[in-house]
């Protein structure tokens, strides 16, 4: 591949001779290891096109599989609306009375204290294990943003946020663009085992060009998001007479950022 410049100013050319970190096999599948996957995310970030990477089948079954039925088995998810102001604000709103305001553009169930699910006695003990499990491989190891930089050459900071969502039928998410100081990208894990396409609640993207792409959330299927100036994404209409589309949601930000 010869060199060449994008729009936002990164160099394109060969991905630097590096894998992902060892411990990253213990959560990801094989196929999503390979130099090929690696190239391919290379590619994806720093090529001229802009939208997202969906990789089908991306964790291990196993963990997959646990993931789920630990999203499933939260006892108690708080219910979000919030209204979009501007490209940063947001005023935020808690429990089911604010719905019916023409103005929300975001409804969804969230988990607002992560931390709190792990206390002796708040869940199953093998729940508990599971999510641990993928906090070490998100957060408190590299064994993900070691992947990401295997692919991209990003040094990804520790300190995130991660959100976990549910969604009811007609929950959606508004368009918006997460320009939060340092974020370059979110990391999204789809792990509702019972979602079928004509559930819709698709990820929508529209690139600075105008150009619309979008992800189906399929079980155990991760997407890739860039965080661009002139970049918006947003969460189509949840369709489904329970809740679903179960996601676990990872801003990526850059070192020192």
């Amino acid at each position: 591949m010869s060199d060449a410049t994008t729009d936002h100013g990164r160099p394109v050319g060969a991905r630097p001779a590096s894998a992902a970190p060892t411990q990253t096999a213990a959560f990801v599948a094989p196929e999503h290891l390979t130099p090929a996957t690696l190239d391919r995310l290379h590619t994806w970030y720093h090529g001229e096109e802009q939208k997202p990477l969906a990789l089908r089948n991306f964790l291990l079954p196993e963990l997959a599989t646990s993931l789920a039925a630990a999203l499933r088995a939260i006892p108690a998810w708080d219910r979000h609306a919030a209204i979009y102001e501007g490209r940063l604000k947001k005023t935020e709103f808690w429990g089911e009375d604010v719905e019916h305001d023409p103005r929300i553009t975001i409804s969804q169930f969230i988990v607002r204290d992560i931390n709190a699910l792990l206390d002796d006695g708040a869940m199953d003990a093998a729940h508990q294990k599971t999510l641990e499990q993928f906090m070490v491989f998100s957060v408190l190891s590299d064994a993900l943003r070691g992947w990401i930089k295997a692919g991209t050459g990003l040094e990804l900071r520790r300190r995130t946020v991660m959100e976990l969502a549910a969604y009811r039928d007609s929950d959606a998410l508004g368009a918006h663009q997460d320009l939060v100081p340092g974020r370059v990208m979110a990391v999204n894990f789809y792990l509702d085992e019972d979602y079928r396409p004509e559930h819709d609640g698709r990820l929508g993207f529209r690139d600075g060009k105008g150009t619309e792409s979008h992800v189906t959330p399929l079980f155990n299927t991760v997407s890739l998001m860039p965080i661009r100036e002139d970049c918006w994404h947003w969460v189509e209409p949840f369709a489904g007479d329970r809740v679903g589309r179960y996601t676990i949601a990872i801003g990526q930000h850059l070192e020192g950022s």
